[in-house]
């Protein structure tokens, strides 16, 4: 769905269109080919841009949507629900995050597409929703220490210390064609315990206490994608009629090439409980808000693979030196949401000082959501 959308975003940019230039024995031919050929991708190019005239407002909506993902995707490696260990807490883990609007009408055409005979979207409806703020953020490896520090600086408060790192062309885990990501972060929590945890039923039901927490967190992730875009046919496909010739035809194979440079820094405020059942099942929940500040940076390229074998229809010692080529820009900049306000909870497992831990956020304004995998121990 995400590429599908893209697609048709990417085709609301700045648009060049340079045609390619050919070489032969007979120079009036050639320069007759030229000429026609030239002609025709200047219409081509008027006709694109007359179809696709609407300026893509929504690019920076996209950016805002990843600036925001970067935030809600920030808590990697949590360990929401799980303060009132003694000594120290190590977790690692994964964190996804996902924005999309409420009214999400791209589903419903997706539907409707994979039910009709042509399956594609088509430029009206892209048109129509141009408006959509779509995002996600992947946070695959973070690791965080948190320790106790009752013993030597105050009692009841918790300090956790986070490290997230991960690059696809280093660790290459499920690769996908097409798209790259690299992240980082560090951060800092600070959790205190204004209820003390309270046992009942020997130990079979422990209440954690209420928990007050805050931090900062630095967060960058640079996320590239290569799209071979589900355009229609023409745009895909040329076919020019040539005076005295017949008719040269080309596949134009476009391909656009986008970068997501997000780069946030986030205060987290939140109020945490936790209820430990029949000594092993941990739940969790919770609310608050993320304070955000940075910014989402999108750049956009394209380019056309054109193959001289498979142009059909030039004449015996006629051969393209030019390739056609596609210049696209499509600049895109937004900061994330300001204040999120967010629902917070968390479900797993604390067998002896294991812990298996399934935190999910939902972030009220944004209708953004994220989810992880968190394991670790605690001593």
């Amino acid at each position: 769905m995400f590429l599908l959308f893209l697609a048709g975003i990417v085709f609301g940019a700045e648009i060049n269109i340079i045609p390619p230039h050919f070489t032969g024995n007979n120079p009036d031919e050639t320069r007759e080919i030229n000429n026609e050929v030239e002609d025709y991708f200047i219409n081509f190019r008027r006709s694109l841009r007359n179809d696709l005239d609407f300026l893509p407002d929504s690019i920076n909506k996209l950016a805002g949507a990843f600036a925001n993902t970067s935030v809600f995707s920030s808590d990697g490696a949590s360990q929401r629900g799980y303060e009132g260990y003694k000594a120290f807490s190590f977790t690692v883990g994964a964190m996804g995050a996902l924005q999309f609007p409420k009214n999400f009408p791209i589903l419903d055409e997706i539907k409707n597409a994979g039910n009709s005979d042509e399956g594609e979207m088509g430029f009206d409806f892209i048109k129509d929703n141009m408006d959509i703020g779509l995002g996600f953020d992947i946070q695959a490896l973070n690791a965080q220490l948190g320790i106790n520090t009752s013993k030597f600086l105050l009692k009841g408060l918790y300090l956790g210390f986070k490290l997230s790192m991960y690059d696809t062309n280093r660790i290459k885990i499920l690769p996908l064609p097409g798209f790259s990501f690299k992240t980082m972060s560090v951060g800092i929590n600070v959790s205190y315990q204004l209820i003390s945890q309270k046992r009942s039923l020997l130990g079979l039901l422990v209440w954690r206490g209420l928990n007050l927490g805050t931090g900062f967190i630095w967060q960058n992730t640079s996320l590239g994608l290569t799209l071979a875009p589900p355009i229609e046919e023409n745009l895909k496909y040329v076919a020019i009629p040539i005076s005295g010739v017949g008719e040269v035809s080309m596949p134009l194979n476009p391909v656009i090439y986008m970068n997501f440079d997000t780069t946030t820094y986030i205060v987290p405020v939140e109020a945490m409980t936790s209820m430990r059942l029949l000594g092993f099942l941990n739940v969790a929940f919770g609310a608050g808000f993320d304070i955000a500040f940075g910014r989402s940076v999108i750049k956009t390229s394209g380019s056309f693979n054109v193959d001289e074998s498979d142009i059909r229809g030039l004449p015996q010692g006629v051969r393209m030196d030019e390739p056609p080529k596609l210049e696209l820009r499509l600049p895109g900049k937004s900061s994330p949401s300001l204040l999120n306000l967010k629902a917070m909870g968390a479900v797993g497992f604390n067998i002896g000082p294991f812990i298996i831990d399934i935190p999910v956020t939902y972030y009220l304004r944004a209708n953004g959501y994220s989810a992880g995998l968190t394991l670790g121990f605690t001593l």
